[in-house]
């Protein structure tokens, strides 16, 4: 090792090629990472739908679910079942083991629901699929004066508008029910024409097709033959013959029937600022980035409210505001980190050296995003925690090996020989000192469950850096030294200089040695202290003078309120009981508002939602309301006092 550290101190080229090729690979590596909330993480997880149409959760759970349980109980590769039985729906999730085949084990699971021949008769085919990577990128709540009916218009032009940029192919809708047709026929009508239920039902479905009849070809063209009678609309379906005779008399639809169009009789509906809402939910897929996609979205929400009056849209839910957050906050703690380095540095060393030891930060980063773009990492809250942990011990190994460089070089060592002997000197001790913040983190590749598929990330993220900023404190920073100005001998010392340097001598050899003296002499002082200040610290936590908690508590920009009354009760009372919480809500924001000094709402947006909630019930009997809440930054109030309020 000694031999390959003396190489690269007397030919720097090659420590100049490594920095700028790290450097400049880590940049391209950098604009090759995409941006995604979570870690993109391949599911293991298969999902198994049955509708029950007209049933209660209890018939739904003893009908379908606990037969399905049944049958996949034992079954290989799987790991865990869980369940939620709703109001005519069913969903049964299958977790699989870690080193399961997940084709397999669908393989298994539709042959297992296959054999099942004691469902309900209502029941119909359940449907069985692997879950694909699905992430939430944003959601925009379009409202406004408008009905459902023009909602539903903007929306699918919305949607369109949407989809035909490049990186976003996920938009769903909520709040949007199917349309149905109603063909409501009296019996005094159907006595009339003597016809009965059956004819009209065979009229209606062999009219509302579109058949493809072939084609024949001339000697000039090819001509396709096809017949279109598939109707979109209801009024579409009143001129549809249901009965013709030799005379020419035919009854039509019209004449026995009313006809209407509908939306579905489901208990799904939305409100936002208690007008009529259909919110359009964005999800991000394996090759799309979040944050092309939360500014393509902005950019098509402005344009569209710049050109409409009666409908509005918003953005609801944006997942990219968390992870720019903490982009910034890593952007700020490695600048911060930077001139901490220099300026500290500068005053115990020498400003030239400072500066050399700080470029170890943006060389390990660099580094870690070529590794990074190796293994398929994104940029997520996950890896930035692991960023931002590791940015304030980037820099520890250089110290190290530059300031014991330096202390070859004050004792008289040539800049050569005290880059060698300096950097040799610290080798061992300077590399355990890392791999044991190595070893700390390596655990993390091999947790189990949900948390273990994308921990390892960040272990990952930390673990790169460190060995990167290793490789530059003995490879790159030692070549630096010997041939800076910093360890130059004939260069002139500064009168600042002079005076640092005294200032340093009267803290080290009249402040620190005497102290350092005093507790060799009486050592019973440095152990009776820290066992004094651990008892302290335990009967601090004890006494609760210090509070313990998993999770530090984390202010949100919403409050979610859900309500659930008896299963069965009629979503006219759900959206009652809901619209009174809302109007007390708009109550406490007026009283906030008038106790503001800038008067300004804390409460921005209710978006009302009728037909489910968060604890995963669904139906006419469930309901919530979220309040969007003013940015913390400027709210400059907690939400749990809102909340209580």
């Amino acid at each position: 090792m000694r031999r390959v550290i003396a190489f690269v101190i007397r030919y720097p080229i090659w420590t100049h090629v490594l920095l700028f090729s790290v450097i400049g690979f880590g940049l391209i590596s950098l604009t090759q990472l995409r941006y995604s909330f979570f870690p993109q993480i391949t599911p293991s997880i298969i999902n198994i739908e049955v509708a029950y149409p007209g049933a209660s959760p209890d018939e739904v759970a003893e009908g379908v679910v606990l037969k399905i349980e049944e049958n996949l109980d034992g079954l290989e590769g799987v790991d865990r079942i869980t369940s939620v039985s709703r109001e005519n729906f069913a969903t049964v999730t299958v977790e699989i083991t870690r080193d399961a085949e997940l084709d397999k084990v669908l393989t298994d699971v539709k042959n297992a629901i296959d054999r099942i021949n004691s469902f309900p008769i209502d029941v119909e085919k359940p449907v069985i699929f692997e879950q694909k990577f699905r992430m939430r990128s944003l959601s925009i709540v379009l409202y406004g004066s408008a009905d459902l009916y023009n909602l539903k218009f903007f929306a699918e032009e919305f949607r369109d508008e949407l989809m035909a940029k490049e990186g976003i192919s996920q938009v769903s809708f909520e709040g949007l029910p199917n349309l149905e047709f109603s063909i409501e026929i009296s019996e005094a009508s159907r006595r009339r024409y003597g016809i009965s239920f059956d004819e009209i039902a065979t009229a209606v479905r062999k009219a509302n097709l579109n058949i493809s009849g072939g084609k024949f070809e001339t000697a000039d063209e090819e001509i396709l033959i096809r017949a279109w009678g598939r109707n979109y609309y209801a009024s579409e379906l009143y001129d549809l013959p249901v009965r013709g005779d030799e005379g020419g008399s035919v009854v039509y639809l019209r004449d026995i029937a009313t006809i209407t169009e509908q939306w579905e009789d489901i208990p799904d509906k939305r409100y936002y600022n208690d007008q009529t809402a259909v919110i359009l939910n964005l999800d991000q897929t394996e090759q799309e980035d979040i944050i092309a996609i939360a500014d393509s979205t902005r950019a098509a929400i402005q344009r569209f409210n710049e050109s409409h009056d009666n409908v509005q849209a918003v953005v609801w839910d944006d997942r990219t505001v968390p992870l720019r957050q903490r982009i910034d906050l890593l952007a700020k703690n490695g600048l911060i980190g930077l001139m901490l380095v220099i300026i500290a540095l500068g005053f115990f060393l020498k400003l030239r050296l400072s500066f050399w030891v700080a470029i170890g930060i943006p060389f390990s980063f660099a580094g870690m995003l070529i590794v990074a773009s190796f293994w398929g990492i994104t940029i997520n809250v996950i890896s930035l925690f692991g960023m931002i942990i590791v940015v304030g011990i980037l820099v520890d190994d250089a110290i190290v090996v530059a300031e014991n460089i330096y202390s070859h070089y004050e004792r008289g060592a040539p800049a050569l020989k005290a880059a060698i002997d300096g950097t040799m000197e610290v080798l061992a001790p300077v590399t355990t000192s890392i791999l044991t913040t190595v070893i700390a983190f390596i655990p993390y590749f091999y947790l189990d469950g949900m948390l273990g598929k994308f921990i390892w990330q960040m272990a990952l993220v930390v673990i790169a850096s460190l060995l990167f900023s290793l490789i530059e404190a003995f490879f790159v920073l030692p070549a630096h030294l010997a041939h800076s100005r910093g360890l130059d001998a004939k260069q002139a010392v500064p009168a600042i200089r002079r005076k640092i340097e005294h200032i340093i001598h009267v803290l080290t050899h009249r402040i620190y040695a005497p102290l350092l003296r005093k507790a060799l002499t009486h050592k019973w002082i440095t152990i009776v202290v820290p066992i004094a200040l651990v008892m302290v610290t335990y009967g601090m936590i004890r006494g609760g003078v210090i509070g313990v908690t998993i999770f530090p508590f984390v202010d949100a920009d919403t409050i979610p309120i859900n309500i659930s009354l008896v299963a069965g009760r009629q979503e006219q009372d759900t959206d009652s009981l809901l619209a009174r919480i809302e109007q007390v809500c708009r109550q406490v924001n007026d009283e906030i508002k008038a106790e503001r000094e800038d008067s300004a709402d804390v409460i921005l947006g209710i978006k009302r939602e009728i037909g489910a909630n968060s604890f995963g019930e669904s139906g006419g009997h469930a309901g919530r309301l979220t309040l969007q809440l003013l940015d913390a930054e400027y709210r400059d109030m907690q939400s749990y006092h809102i909340s209580d309020r």
